[in-house]
């Protein structure tokens, strides 16, 4: 589906010594206002705008997200129907499909009638989670009901090893009526890395691009999907863009950047529990261009469910940061993930 490539810049925000203003370049970040962490691991969430997973790093590393630093502290933009889309990117719970996400509220009939894709729930986007339970290695947040998609969230997050992470969403239905979701788990991560998935036959559904010659290329070597970074975008700082629909032996994106690779992952489940739309995994690419600045999302798709009044529904992936030894080059790469999933 066709979404919004902007993407904000860092900015510090710590001050320097007294004698002298730090300069910019160094400035650290603001830290996020909760975070989760051991020896190994850091994982920083802003419940104040929408609860999202805005750090992930290990052992003082870049964050391997891609979210801008500024967004992180108040005052945070108001849940509210005309708030407009900004790119706080980090890691966050869409609904699916897309092409229902103004189907399902009275709030805007214009929306409502065009079956708009764009943009995502604003009072999902900037919901102001309360945080239910926190500690070092876990937390627990709870967001109040969208009038959009009429759902109640809860996100579980919690460190479960020295360099892994499980996330549960659970939603509940608050409304009267029925309504039906799938989730869409979208992390939007550095996109000066590389994304790998393992296809299945007939791995590849559809890959939606533009028809002008502008499409983000992609590959498919040994069985593996390849999104590279690095592609400029086309003539005249025209974005370069993919969105590729894919069906994986196993609902996992690899992501290698640098000497680390982020695995996240999910049970897979039949594709026939899926809506038509969706596949269990999804790439999203763009080479930014004029304005825009590139875009690198991971994303992976739950059971599409109906809910009756007060049912629930559930999602949990898995995330996990290993240490790759090699170079930033495709072939290394597979050769790496060929012996990860090699059979014992």
């Amino acid at each position: 589906m066709r979404r919004s490539p902007l993407r904000a810049l860092g900015l510090g925000l710590s001050f320097g010594l007294i004698v002298r203003p730090a300069a910019a370049s160094e400035r650290p970040p603001a830290p996020p206002p909760l975070r989760l962490s051991n020896p190994a691991l850091t994982l920083g969430l802003v419940p104040g705008l929408g609860g999202r997973i805005v750090e992930l790093r290990v052992d003082g590393t870049d964050n391997l997200l891609d979210a801008d630093p500024r967004s992180w502290t108040e005052p945070f933009p108001p849940a509210d129907l005309r708030t407009p889309f900004e790119p706080w990117n980090g890691h966050t719970y869409w609904v699916g499909p897309q092409s229902a996400w103004w189907t399902q509220q009275d709030m805007d009939p214009e929306r409502r009638r065009a079956k708009a894709t764009w943009p995502p729930d604003p009072f999902h986007e900037t919901a102001r989670y309360e945080v239910r339970e926190s500690s070092r290695s876990r937390a627990r947040l709870e967001s109040p009901p969208s009038p959009i998609t009429g759902l109640r969230r809860q996100l579980e997050v919690e460190l479960v090893g020295a360099r892994r992470v499980r996330i549960c969403v659970t939603a509940t239905n608050d409304r009267t009526t029925p309504v039906a979701w799938s989730f869409y788990s979208n992390t939007r991560v550095r996109p000066d890395g590389w994304a790998y998935v393992r296809l299945a036959p007939d791995g590849i559904k559809r890959i939606d691009s533009p028809r002008d010659g502008s499409a983000y290329p992609h590959r498919v070597v040994r069985g593996f999907f390849v999104s590279p970074p690095g592609v400029k975008p086309a003539p005249a700082e025209t974005p370069r863009t993919a969105d590729a629909y894919l069906r994986p032996v196993e609902a996992e994106i690899a992501y290698f950047r640098d000497h680390q690779l982020f695995r996240k992952r999910t049970a897979s489940v039949s594709e026939m529990r899926l809506h038509p739309d969706e596949t269990p995994v999804e790439i999203y690419r763009s080479s930014g261009g004029g304005r825009d600045a590139e875009l690198l999302e991971l994303e992976l798709h739950g059971p599409y469910e109906k809910l009756a009044p007060a049912q629930t529904m559930s999602f949990e992936e898995t995330w996990e940061i290993l240490d790759y030894p090699g170079p930033a080059e495709s072939g290394a790469h597979l050769d790496f993930l060929e012996r990860l999933y090699a059979p014992n």
